[in-house]
């Protein structure tokens, strides 16, 4: 039996502008996303693993055809989103 795809996991915080714009073009294509708010004082060691930059916010694309790929600026995150879905 197969496992459905995990959806992405997008590290965030809450009042970065950045962040934001991640969001509302995610919300705007509709992606389903895990979202995992970040204190910045106490990153998750799983985000650094992903993005050395240690910032927000980051895609983390789990199980693609290379591996898991990683999106960590805002812009990329919005265009890919896009890309998969423009109502």
């Amino acid at each position: 039996m197969m496992m459905p795809p995990c959806p992405p996991i997008l590290y965030s915080f809450r009042r970065c502008p950045y962040a934001i714009r991640a969001r509302m073009a995610l919300a705007y294509s509709q992606q389903t996303v895990q979202l995992r708010e970040v204190v910045l004082k106490n990153k998750p060691t799983a985000m650094l693993q992903a993005s050395q930059k240690g910032t927000v916010p980051v895609l983390v694309l789990a199980n693609t055809s290379d591996g898991n790929k990683v999106i960590d600026e805002s812009l990329e995150i919005m265009l890919w989103a896009l890309k998969r879905h423009d109502p």
